[in-house]
């Protein structure tokens, strides 16, 4: 029977009842070919015939997708055999296909129900993958499995398995006895979690982890055992991994038993989500400056990490995206990062961070000011009672201006952010602002304000207009003044331009050039004629008043002339010094004739005494008044009256001897003992001259011996006897009162000084 006759009876078969039955004997089988889409499982099964087969195309298959089969054999055991492209060609054409078909996904005289997770094995390309049912002796077959015999039905559910995000393994295996078999290995984050599990076909065996290390021993890693997994239809285990084992080599190991092992085995990750932050900042930073924030040691060995979104300031809005991100802050303050990770899944885990931002800046003060006038050099001018305004407005912080507070001449004046000033007195004012900002950090400038006034200072040119003449070469000095009615005179600056035909300064005018500078000027002229200079004077607010001078420059006079004058000047001097010497001989001569005639002398008395000093002493030329009177040398003034008395005073003494009592003056007991009056030298004199001339009385015999000294002319004189004392009385003629005076009898009159008052009495017998 031909083929296609045999497909015929298939289909019809199947829509009558779902039997396979063979037509012919032991030639290469002819099986019937269905896609798995055209094979729809009823409760009864698809039934095939003994000594027929039937091939399930199930597509084409990869590595990638593990599918999950579901076998039911009912009535009669059968071979299920999994074959790719290449090895069902084999099984086709009758030979040997012992080591073509797959024999994880494979079961031979199989009977009943088994399921499976099934990946088709790894290779280039991805092939076209077959199912036979065979209830046939196949010649290929080796004699092995299921040889026919009855009609058997088979049920098939196949369809990719359900997938893990993060698979590790999803296969089925198969293990000879006591065989161990390295099933995956892997490295994670540790505490991602591992699950796995285990579902036995046939035989039993063991499952766990081992670290590199470990490989070939008996050691595992503690608590991720399932040993003797024969005795359950599925047996799963959880398993987080520690931090010692972070990122650590591991291996999920298959061990069988003392039996061949068949089984199929899912393990699968649920990663870690931890995002971490690195601050390479060591978590403080200042205001404006980068903060470099790292997050690429977050967990992500599984790529689990969809996207990491940085907020920097808490406001629920990302300001950044990505592992490696910069940050910076406008204000201090503490600030709170929050990283959020996303996974792949959707979850999300957020992890913060805190950085301490300071504000280390100064602040930067900036005056503006209205009012004045400004400068080159950026003062500002302003007139004495107009009003400046300042103003803090546009200072400036990298974080905020706090306050604000203005000073003059380093006294606080304001604290306000606006500054009205305003003097009535000229002078050189600073003012100084200062601000501040929220973190305590201060900064200054300042402005300096000069106050002048309008009032223009006035030369006083006398000093110099006096001079209308000069010599040619000759030094001469001007001297400048001006008044000012707020300036004093040392403030004043004034400059000298001493060639009016050259503009030095270059601003244009010929006569302010500054050649020379100070009040007074010494200066000489080489030009003869007239010669032009001009005077400026400054105040100290800019004013200021300028005058041009004339001078006529003369010649100096010639040599021959200079020596005419010379000559005549020395005869006059010569003629000057003898009237001099002359006129002041006589001077000198009359001065010491009135010292001498004050002294007592007489006008020829003096006379005499002048000439004859001038002829036995050497007189200097100039001599003096006392040198010519001869009493330089302390001298006395003696007259001829004088002279006599001392002679008579002489002559006493020589009677009398010196004795102290003697020499008394013969007045004293006359005058009161608490007065001491000064007696006319005159009336002194002539009274001691009567005393000298009065007659002595002679001695009265005396009854008793007479005794006394022998002096030099060898006499013995007899003693005298004392006179009787007489008593005046009288009125004091300047203040009435009376009083008596004791008068010797030799004493004809004495002045006396009354008691009272002191005035000088003359009294007489």
């Amino acid at each position: 029977m031909g083929s296609p006759r045999l497909l015929v009876l298939l289909l019809v078969g199947l829509m009558l009842a779902p039997v396979i039955s063979a037509t012919e004997g032991r030639a290469a089988p002819e099986c019937a070919e269905f896609d798995l889409s055209d094979l729809v499982s009823s409760s009864s099964g698809i039934a095939v015939e003994p000594g027929a087969c039937l091939i399930v195309d199930i597509g084409v298959r990869n590595h990638q997708t593990t599918l999950a089969i579901d076998y039911e054999i009912l009535d009669d055991a059968m071979d299920v055999l999994m074959f790719d492209q290449n090895g069902i060609q084999t099984y086709e054409n009758g030979q040997n296909y012992r080591s073509s078909f797959n024999p994880e996904a494979s079961f031979e005289s199989m009977i009943g129900s088994e399921w499976f997770d099934w990946a088709p094995p790894q290779s280039i390309n991805a092939k076209n993958w077959y199912v036979v049912f065979d209830n046939s002796n196949h010649d290929g077959d080796e004699g092995q499995g299921d040889q026919g015999g009855m009609t058997s039905r088979f049920k098939i559910q196949l369809a990719p398995a359900s997938v893990e995000q993060y698979p590790l393994i999803h296969d089925t295996f198969i293990l000879q006895p006591g065989e161990v078999a390295n099933l995956a290995t892997f490295n994670v984050d540790s505490g991602t979690e591992l699950s796995y599990w285990v579902h036995p076909i046939s035989g039993t065996g063991d499952l766990y982890v081992q670290s590199d290390n470990q490989l070939g021993g008996n050691l595992i890693i503690a608590d991720t055992d399932i040993e003797d997994f024969a005795g359950q239809d599925t047996t799963q285990l959880d398993w987080v991994v520690p931090s010692y084992l972070n990122l650590q080599n591991l291996n999920l190991m298959a061990e069988a038993g003392a039996n061949p092992v068949h089984f199929s085995v899912k393990a699968w990750f649920d990663p870690v989500l931890a995002p971490s932050i690195v601050d390479y900042s060591n978590a403080t930073t200042t205001i404006g400056q980068m903060v470099t924030l790292d997050a690429s040691d977050s967990p992500n060995s599984l790529q689990q990490i969809k996207s990491l979104n940085w907020d920097f300031d808490s406001d629920m809005v990302f300001d950044a995206t990505g592992e490696l991100v910069e940050a910076s802050w406008s204000t201090p303050g503490l600030k709170t990062i929050n990283l959020t990770a996303e996974s792949e899944s959707g979850s999300t885990t957020i992890a913060s961070h805190q950085i301490q931002v300071f504000d280390v800046e100064d602040p930067v003060a900036v005056i503006i000011g209205t009012g004045g006038v400004m400068v080159e050099n950026g003062d500002r001018r302003l007139l004495r009672l107009s009003d400046m305004v300042l103003q803090a407005s546009n200072s400036y912080d990298d974080h905020a201006i706090a306050s604000a507070s203005w000073s003059v001449d380093g006294e606080l004046s304001s604290s306000a952010s606006q500054f009205t000033v305003s003097w009535s007195q000229i002078g050189t004012y600073v003012v100084t602002l200062t601000v501040s900002d929220p973190s305590g950090n201060t900064g200054s400038t300042n402005i300096t304000i000069i106050v002048y006034d309008s009032t223009e200072p006035i030369l006083v040119t006398t000093d110099i207009t006096d001079i209308t003449e000069v010599e040619q070469g000759k030094e001469i000095e001007f001297k400048a003044k001006a008044a000012d009615e707020w300036d004093s005179q040392e403030s004043l600056i004034f400059t000298w331009d001493l060639d009016l035909s050259k503009d030095t300064n270059g601003d244009g005018d010929t006569t302010n050039d500054p050649d020379f500078t100070g009040a007074v000027l010494t200066t000489s002229f080489d030009e003869i004629g007239e010669n032009r200079f001009a005077v400026t004077v400054y105040d100290e607010s800019g004013n200021s008043d300028f005058e041009v001078f004339e001078i006529q420059v003369v010649e100096p006079p010639s040599d021959e002339g200079l020596f005419a004058i010379i000559a005549v000047v020395f005869f006059v001097v010569v003629i000057v010094s003898g009237v001099v010497l002359f006129g002041y001989k006589g001077i000198q001569r009359r001065h010491a004739m009135e010292m001498l005639m004050e002294g007592g002398l007489s006008r020829a008395e003096a006379a005499a005494r002048i000439e004859s000093i001038s002829r036995g002493t050497k007189l200097p030329m100039f001599a003096k008044a006392m040198d010519m009177a001869g009493i330089s040398g302390g001298g006395e003034i003696k007259s001829s009256q004088q002279l006599q008395s001392e002679a008579k005073m002489q002559e006493f003494q020589s009677i009398y001897g010196n004795d102290p009592q003697s020499q008394t003056d013969p007045n004293a007991g006359f005058r009161p003992s608490n007065q001491v009056r000064q007696v006319d030298p005159a009336l002194a004199e002539a009274a001691l001259a009567a005393f000298a001339d009065e007659p002595q009385t002679k001695p009265v015999a005396s009854s008793t011996p007479v005794s006394g000294k022998v002096k030099s002319g060898g006499i013995a004189l007899p003693p005298v006897a004392k006179p009787a004392i007489h008593t005046l009385r009288s009125e004091c003629t300047s203040c009435g009162k009376a009083f008596s005076v004791n008068m010797p009898p030799n004493v004809n009159s004495a002045v006396v000084s009354c008691p009272s008052c002191g005035s000088d009495q003359l009294f007489e017998r």
